[in-house]
């Protein structure tokens, strides 16, 4: 399965803000949060196409279902400011440990992928 959205914010915000008005929680690096993202990519992908898919944008926030590890892993190999988790589920703690190995803040929230994209665009003025 290819790519299922990519695009680019409009206006920068903050992962800290992120998570704010995606009601979602920081798992790690929470003196990160003040990152500025200035990308946005959603994660449906096959592992092996990951990394090529995620090198496209720089500073970015990858939004993906909190059961896809592999597409987690391939988003932390590149220039992501977060992992933002959907569906309410937490991390494997291998990329729990990855992820804070490399600063990079992840935001676990209740929401699919597709409510928590169109929220994100919202905040964006979008």
């Amino acid at each position: 399965m290819g790519p299922t959205a990519e695009g680019q914010s409009r206006s920068l915000l903050s992962v800290g803000e992120l998570a704010k008005h995606l009601e979602g929680e920081i798992l790690n690096c929470p003196e990160r949060s003040e990152e500025l993202v200035e990308n946005l990519m959603v994660g449906a992908l096959s592992v092996d196409s990951g990394l090529d898919y995620f090198r496209r944008k720089t500073n970015k926030a990858v939004i993906t279902r909190g059961d896809r590890p592999d597409i987690q892993m391939a988003a932390l190999e590149t220039s992501t400011k977060c992992l933002i988790l959907t569906g309410n589920i937490s991390p494997m703690p291998i990329v729990l440990h990855r992820a804070t190995e490399k600063g990079i803040p992840i935001i676990v929230v209740k929401e699919d992928t597709v409510s928590t994209l169109r929220h994100i665009e919202e905040a964006l003025g979008d």
